[in-house]
């Protein structure tokens, strides 16, 4: 099976509309993606087919709840700010900023050649509601300019979740939705992370399943829901998140 007819089987098995410009779009980043990889470790998958699976199908699969996460909490006025935490090559943000074109889209990493990349795929792309930000999530969660600004938070880091949350849900408003990409492995995770979600203002609000099409694994989405303000102590320094995680 080709990329394309990969593309559209794994778009009907989620239940996601797609036109020709949208299939186009994702074959081209995959291209770009592939392509850069050469130079820049952007990830480790290397294969073009093992790219389009693990990595830009994974992350729109998150379309199949669009509905529940996306289009019940939009305010109909174009505004509704989508922060991509540790976004790298750009996933999930650029294959969702592809079909969620009235959404603005933040796309957040350290790297200087993680953004230089995504200012380039930007461009060549021509995706008019991507933002790039270069920056450290715990810096910029506790300034005044993106602290409680965005109405969904999404990150699909390998960290768990003790420390994600304390990285994301500092940049949600309040009744914004946090979003983590996990495996089936996530109840240890929760198990542990339940007390930091709740000090940081948030409220566990659904655990969404998905198959993504091609993987022998599922896909499960927790949903956060955010309460109340985050106490103005977090987030704190890295090392102190990575070695005293709440």
């Amino acid at each position: 099976m080709d990329i394309e007819d990969t593309l559209k089987t794994a778009l009907i098995e989620l239940g996601i509309q797609s036109t020709s410009n949208q299939l186009e779009a994702l074959k081209r980043y995959l291209d770009i993606i592939f392509n850069y990889n050469k130079r820049i470790n952007l990830t480790g998958t290397k294969k073009k087919e093992d790219i389009l699976i693990r990595h830009i199908l994974d992350s729109i699969s998150l379309l199949k709840y669009k509905i529940e996460l996306f289009d019940r909490h939009d305010t109909g006025s174009n505004d509704q700010k989508i922060l991509d935490l540790g976004t790298g090559a750009g996933l999930p943000g650029i294959p969702l900023s592809i079909f969620l074109t009235n959404r603005i889209f933040y796309l957040l990493d350290s790297s200087l050649k993680k953004t230089d990349f995504l200012e380039m795929v930007k461009g060549e792309l021509n995706l008019k509601n991507v933002r790039i930000i270069r920056g450290r999530a715990e810096e910029l969660g506790a300034r005044s300019d993106y602290r409680e600004s965005f109405d969904i938070v999404l990150a699909r880091a390998v960290a768990n979740i003790r420390i994600l949350n304390e990285l994301s849900i500092p940049f949600c408003k309040i009744n914004g939705k946090i979003v983590f990409y996990k495996s089936r492995k996530i109840d240890a995770e929760l198990e542990e992370g339940r007390e930091s979600i709740l000090k940081l203002g948030g409220n566990i609000e659904d655990l969404l399943e998905v198959r993504v099409p091609f993987m022998n694994e599922k896909r499960i989405f927790l949903v956060i829901n955010k309460i109340k303000e985050t106490p103005g102590l977090y987030p704190r320094s890295f090392n102190k998140i990575k070695n005293n995680p709440l």
